[in-house]
C-alpha cells in the first residue's frame, strides 16, 4: 500500500515537474521570431543564415524592475560594411516587439531636420518615432501612469549610454565629427559646419529652461552620431505617450581611404 501510494506520489511530481518546465518555456521571449519577422519584413536590415539571435549580437540589455520591462540592443557583425542594429522590447508577460535602429544612411527613417533622404537608397517608409510608439502600445506599455515615457528614457539614457544636452552646451556643436563610411555620401566640410550651427540653434530654441527641464529633453548619442530631442514631453502627463521625437545628424562624412 505504502510503495504503491509512493509510486503514485512520484508520477504526480513528475507530471507537475514536466507541466511547469513546459509552461516556463512557453514564457519565454522569443526573441529569435521577433527578429526573424522585422528583417523580412525590412530587406535594409541584413539576415543571417540560420540563427538570427547569433547573427544580431547581444551588445546591452536593460531591465526595469519596476515597471516589468526589458530592452535589448542587438548588432549585425563588424564584418558588415554598414552595420545595422535592432532595439527589443520585452514587457512583463515576456511578449517581445522588434523595432530597427538603422544607420544614418536611411535618412527616412529618422526623418533627420534639415536634411533629405540620400537618392537611390530604398526607402524605410516608417519612422524611428512611429515604431517607438508601435511598440509601447503593442505591448501594452503605454498607459497614463508614465510607463512609456520610463521605457524611452531607458532606451536613451541606459540602452544607449546618451548624454543629456543643455543649453550651454554649445562645444558640442562646434566641433566636426569625422567619418568615413562607405555606404553614405561625402559631406561637404562647410556645409557639415553650417548644419552642426543650424542643430544647435532648432535644439535651443525648443529648450526651456524656466519651464520643465524633462519636458523639452536633448539626448547626444555619440556612438551613432545623433542627437535626439523630446519635445513638450509633459503634455502626456495623464495620458497615454504620443513621443515627439526630432532627430538631428551630426557627423561629416568624408570619403574613404583605403589602407
Amino acid at each position: 500500500m505504502k510503495s504503491s501510494l509512493l509510486k503514485s506520489s512520484l508520477f504526480l511530481l513528475l507530471i507537475m515537474t514536466t507541466l511547469y518546465s513546459c509552461h516556463t518555456k512557453s514564457m519565454e521571449p522569443n526573441i529569435e521570431k521577433a527578429i526573424s519577422d522585422l528583417t523580412d519584413k525590412y530587406p535594409q536590415l541584413p539576415k543571417g543564415k540560420t540563427n538570427q539571435t547569433d547573427y544580431y549580437k547581444l551588445i546591452r540589455s536593460v531591465t526595469n524592475g519596476e515597471c516589468n520591462f526589458q530592452l535589448q540592443l542587438r548588432s549585425t557583425p563588424d564584418s558588415i560594411k554598414d552595420k545595422q542594429q535592432i532595439i527589443i522590447l520585452i514587457n512583463q508577460k515576456n511578449e517581445c516587439y522588434a523595432i530597427p535602429f538603422f544607420s544614418n544612411k536611411y535618412r527616412d527613417y529618422w526623418n533627420f531636420e534639415l536634411e533629405k533622404p540620400i537618392d537611390g537608397v530604398k526607402k524605410t517608409n516608417t519612422t524611428f518615432e512611429l515604431e517607438i510608439t508601435k511598440a509601447i502600445n503593442a505591448l501594452n506599455l503605454n498607459d497614463t501612469i508614465g510607463t512609456g515615457a520610463k521605457v524611452l528614457d531607458e532606451m536613451l539614457i541606459s540602452l544607449l549610454n546618451c548624454q543629456s544636452i543643455r543649453e550651454t552646451d554649445s562645444k558640442i556643436f562646434e566641433a566636426i565629427w569625422p567619418t568615413w563610411y562607405r555606404e553614405q555620401p561625402t559631406d561637404n566640410w562647410d556645409s557639415c559646419i553650417t548644419r552642426q550651427r543650424k542643430n544647435f540653434k532648432s535644439i535651443v530654441q525648443r529648450i526651456h529652461p524656466t519651464e520643465s527641464y524633462y519636458n523639452y529633453n536633448a539626448y547626444l548619442d555619440l556612438r551613432n552620431d545623433r542627437i535626439y530631442q523630446i519635445v513638450n514631453q509633459g503634455k502626456n502627463r495623464g495620458r497615454k505617450l504620443k513621443p515627439e521625437i526630432k532627430t538631428y545628424r551630426q557627423n561629416c562624412n568624408e570619403t574613404f581611404h583605403y589602407e
